[in-house]
């Protein structure tokens, strides 16, 4: 049993920075790849952005650095990330038996997310960023 958690200890240390190398050297494929995905139906045939119009363009500046511009086609993969730095650090914190709660847990702070996201994906609409 405890050397399961030694090996669970190790994975989730290294974790991060496997996936930080992989993305660094496959970067250029990730970008490539993103210019495959068909265009968005919502948009092209109702001239409205879903949601997840600019996700692959948000996701492909990020890659290139530039967060601006990733936060002006779609802030969603930037907020998920965030979101994923503070689950990934509750889960650092549980593994080594020092459990801190990082991660928001009152239903009213995920409610107003909701709320905030779904106000801006109904006004980018009439803004048009891009």
């Amino acid at each position: 049993m405890k050397n399961n958690l030694k090996w669970i200890k190790a994975a989730v240390c290294i974790f991060p920075f496997v996936l930080i190398v992989s993305v660094y050297f496959l970067k250029n494929q990730i970008i490539y790849l993103g210019t495959l995905f068909p265009s968005c139906p919502s948009y092209t045939y109702l001239n409205i952005y879903c949601p997840g119009c600019g996700n692959t363009r948000s996701v492909q500046h990020l890659l290139k650095g530039d967060i601006t511009e990733s936060i002006r086609f779609n802030p969603i993969p930037l907020l998920g990330i965030i979101l994923a730095i503070l689950a990934y650090i509750e889960l650092i914190t549980y593994v080594f038996h020092r459990h801190k709660k990082i991660f928001p847990r009152n239903r009213i702070f995920w409610w107003v997310l909701g709320a905030i996201s779904s106000v801006y994906f109904v006004v980018r609409n009439f803004i048009r960023p891009f």
